[in-house]
């Protein structure tokens, strides 16, 4: 015992120490030619390093890699905290304080990103033992308002996940239909209907339905209420839009089994359309979602801390230890984060598997978009404050950390806030809150800029391209800073508000949230010539003008692209298509002719498929054709469905036909739609490890670029067709007819 602490007490000393003399190294000063030699020079091994995939999974040298771009960061912000705080007045100081902090909050999320990802997990699935031996599995479908045709689907193919059926109990977790909101006048006719509506539904499945009396606590209390009227051993929680794969039981019950402490295991959200970012700058077919940056990159970091946290979704719980906390927590509108941060503090353990074995939907409107992301902040934000988890009793240093890490980095908005306006605030008023030369900011800024996005390209260069994260935080910023400062003025005040799903957009439209970036786009426009004034006037200020002008360019092409998001744009499918490779075969019944294919496009209502195009003399087809299409997934389960062509394309020697299925009405039809395409985890998991894949920075940066002018010159075309164009010509009819009723007064 005593050799044990003995050791311990070593490994915490030279920890201690390391880190010190690190920190010590790292503020040291140094001549500015000195700094310029150690900047740039470290720059190297980062570029060698990162071109060396497979020296990179040897963790010494991963962690050297890690620890080379931490010392040019921190030698940055010992610079800046040592070298550019003198004050000049109250109003500049003042400037340079919220520039330093927004700096430093970007610096220490950097730095705390660096730990997260030090060596992420990458799990594979648990066999299963034989079936006596496997736990029962009750699964939860929560649902308030949302479509009751997203619920039926979610429905049908939990039916026919691939599990033991005697230990399976689906319920249908109803919040939409309480006795209070049956009983409420202005929610009683939907209340009722929907009522009756999903109870036949779980009858003609032959599963359960749960509601209750009224709602209390949002999703937290509904599952928690689901837990009294149930008892199986392990719990798999669905968003009533996430529909599960049919081995999602098989890939996640087994680490179970292996690991007693486990809580937890966690699957990806994997969404069948764009969010509304990747719809409106058509960046969905062609970049990595955006949710992978967490899914991909974050959470497998998180399980080497044993930190991967509950998503609220596409998870499976144990009952026991769920129970032992009184259920879901529910003091935060982040109840998921919530409750595995309780149970990691009792000791136990999560888990995460990063295969998609759930197909979702994104929010559809950039509103809905914002509205989603500002519950997340305010729900992080609550936990930071009421349950601080750097002082929560049970967790380990790492996972202080770990958890820190996800509450701070919602705290993104000030910084993006400031960075738009801390140019501006020079060019325009002349407040000097970057106290710096070109030759400083040559030695000390630009290697810490270019350190970061190499190791952010290294670490998450597959999940998010470069700049994109510059995008999504800068689009959400404006809106979240608010939500955020609410949640800490008063965090038991934010409320649980539900995303809404599945609507659909019927025409192109400004999105009521745009104002922000016209203002935004305005004030940097105005700054050039001002700064290009400035420039000639005063000599002086010529390397902060500079800096500025380079700053504000590139603020610039963020504000174009954010204008690019808050055009929406139409999207009127019943069913979302994603490009997905796999055979087919058609068979034609008036000509008895079949043709082999692929498809190219898929969805639970049809299929786009390219096909070699026979002789003229053999294929004689027209739209509205009856065809049958066989199809195969990866289990060799093979498939057939009654369908119309609803177009065709001759392209030379091929042909591409438009399939729209038929008779989804019938039940066992339907199934079978919803087994083949949402049964399969390995559509979703090639289809995203197709789109997981580094470009590179500069790759990455001219794309940026391309995106962000096309978003903006496809907003400013969108006003001018249906905001200007019609204005313009009402005033000019209106013109007219006002000039011919005088002219013909007149006569």
């Amino acid at each position: 015992m005593t050799n044990y602490i003995n050791k311990n007490l070593l490994v915490i000393s030279a920890a201690i120490f390391s880190t010190a003399l690190f920190l010590y190294l790292s503020s040291i000063y140094l001549p500015l030619s000195f700094q310029f030699i150690v900047g740039w020079g470290l720059l190297i091994p980062l570029f060698v390093f990162k071109g060396k995939h497979n020296l990179l999974r040897k963790i010494p040298v991963r962690i050297l890699f890690l620890l080379i771009a931490a010392f040019i960061s921190l030698r940055y912000w010992s610079w800046r905290t040592s070298d550019t705080l003198y004050y000049l007045g109250l109003v500049d100081f003042i400037g340079v304080m919220v520039l330093y902090l927004a700096e430093s909050y970007s610096i220490l999320v950097h730095l705390l990103g660096m730990f997260v990802n030090i060596w992420p997990l990458n799990r594979a699935p648990v066999p299963l033992p034989g079936d006596e031996n496997l736990p029962t599995v009750d699964i939860f479908i929560p649902t308030y308002t949302e479509s009751e045709e997203i619920v039926h689907i979610t429905a049908v193919a939990c039916k026919q996940i691939d599990y033991p059926t005697d230990k399976v109990n689906i319920y249908i977790l109803d919040d939409g239909s309480t006795v209070a909101r049956r009983n409420n006048p202005e929610t009683s006719k939907l209340a009722w209907e929907r009522y009756k509506n999903l109870n036949m539904l779980a009858e003609e499945l032959g599963i359960s339905y749960i509601t209750r009396e009224k709602n209390e606590k949002a999703k937290a209390g509904n599952v928690n209420n689901a837990l009294k009227h149930s008892s199986g051993e392990l719990l798999l929680v669905l968003d009533c839009d996430h529909v599960p794969t049919s081995d999602i039981l098989k890939n996640t019950v087994g680490l179970f089994l292996k690991d007693e402490k486990l809580f937890l295991v966690q699957t990806p959200h994997f969404f069948i359309n764009p969010s509304p970012v990747e719809k409106n700058l058509f960046t969905f077919n062609d970049a990595p979602m955006e949710n992978e940056m967490f899914f991909s990159g974050i959470q497998p970091g998180l399980d080497f801390w044993n930190s991967a946290y509950f998503c609220g979704s596409a998870a499976i719980l144990k009952r026991r230890y769920l129970e032992e906390i009184g259920g879901v927590a529910g003091e935060t509108i982040t109840e998921d984060a919530e409750t595995a941060l309780e149970l990691h503090s009792r000791g136990y353990n999560s888990a995460y598997v990063s295969r998609p074995m759930v197909c979702g939907l994104s929010p559809e409107t950039f509103e809905d978009f914002i509205l989603q992301r500002s519950r997340w902040a305010q729900g992080m934000t609550q936990i930071f404050i009421l349950k601080n988890p750097l002082f929560k009793r049970g967790l380990n240093i790492y996972q202080r950390i770990c958890y820190a890490t996800s509450c701070i980095f919602w705290f993104f908005g000030f910084t993006r806030i400031v960075f738009y306006l801390a140019p501006l605030a020079f060019i325009f008023f002349g407040l000097k809150i970057y106290n710096a030369s070109v030759e400083q900011v040559l030695a000390y800024a630009v290697p810490h800029v270019v350190g970061t996005f190499i190791v952010s390209d290294f670490l998450y260069g597959r999940v998010r391209w470069s700049f994109f994260s510059e995008l999504y935080e800068s689009v959400q910023s404006i809106f979240i800073l608010p939500a955020v400062l609410s949640a800490i003025l008063n965090p038991r005040f934010p409320s649980f508000k539900i995303t809404p799903k599945g609507k659909n957009i019927q025409t192109q439209f400004l999105s009521s949230l745009s104002k922000p970036f016209y203002i935004l786009l305005g004030l940097i426009l105005i700054s050039f010539p001002i700064a290009a004034i400035r420039w000639v006037a005063e000599p002086v200020d010529r390397d902060v003008i500079a800096i500025c002008g380079v700053w504000g360019l590139y603020n610039l092409i963020i504000i174009l692209a954010c204008l690019g998001v808050v055009w929406e744009k139409r999207y009127t499918r019943r069913f979302h298509r994603l490009p997905i490779e796999t055979k087919a075969r058609i068979f034609f019944p008036r000509l008895d002719f079949s043709i082999d294919g692929n498809i190219k496009d898929l969805s639970l209502g049809g299929a786009g498929i390219l096909c070699a195009a026979p002789s003229k003399s053999e294929f004689d087809i027209e739209r509205g054709e009856e065809v049958y299409v066989d199809l195969e997934d990866s289990y060799g389960e093979e498939y057939s469905f009654k369908g119309r062509l609803a177009r065709t394309i001759n392209n030379r020697d091929k042909i591409e036909v438009g399939v729209e299925y038929e008779l989804l009405e019938d039940k066992e039809t339907f199934a079978n739609l919803v087994r083949f395409f949402y049964g399969d985890s390995s559509k979703w998991n090639n289809f995203r490890e197709d789109k997981l894949k580094s470009i590179g920075f500069w790759h990455g940066f001219i794309y940026f670029i391309k995106k962000g002018i096309y978003g903006g010159m496809d907003n400013f075309k969108g006003l001018t067709q249906n905001y200007l164009k019609p204005k313009l010509n009402y005033l000019l009819k209106a013109g007219v007819k006002k000039y011919q009723i005088n002219t013909a007064g007149k006569g």
